[in-house]
């Protein structure tokens, strides 16, 4: 038995980088009650444009973005049960924890943290699971 699939897109279409820049990838996709949401890099709300600064601002754009997002959903941060974060310097982990201990101040998601060379200058890139509550 084969579950039904449906793409996730955010409401504000400036945040929806799969079909602005024709990339071959879905923002989010859920299936059940849960949503998976494809890797994000700092993107401007309001222009749509990358949006480059220090780790912990691009950080912080991210999960607001991604807060959009799971919400266009029917979800929300606190329904995040695991991240991967992707960060281009394993010296910035610290930046990494500061910046979730704001956003997950308590019982914070599962995680996995990678140093890895990021396209286009991006000092991170983070990539999430969440449930949808049932109603």
């Amino acid at each position: 038995m084969a579950l039904a699939r449906t793409i996730i897109e955010p409401r504000n279409a400036m945040l929806n980088v799969s079909k602005n820049r024709g990339l071959p990838h879905s923002p989010g996709v859920r299936i059940g009650n849960l949503l998976f949401l494809s890797g994000m890099v700092s993107v401007d709300p309001l222009t749509g444009e990358h949006k480059q600064g220090s780790l912990i601002t691009e950080t912080t754009q991210i999960l607001e973005n991604m807060s959009h997002l799971l919400e266009s959903a029917g979800s929300s941060l606190k329904n995040v049960v695991k991240t991967t974060v992707f960060v281009y310097d394993m010296l910035e982990f610290q930046n990494v924890n500061d910046v979730f201990q704001k956003f997950f101040p308590v019982n914070p998601p599962a995680r996995t943290v990678c140093g890895a060379q990021l396209s286009f200058g991006f000092k991170v890139e983070i990539e999430c699971i969440a449930a949808v509550e049932t109603e």
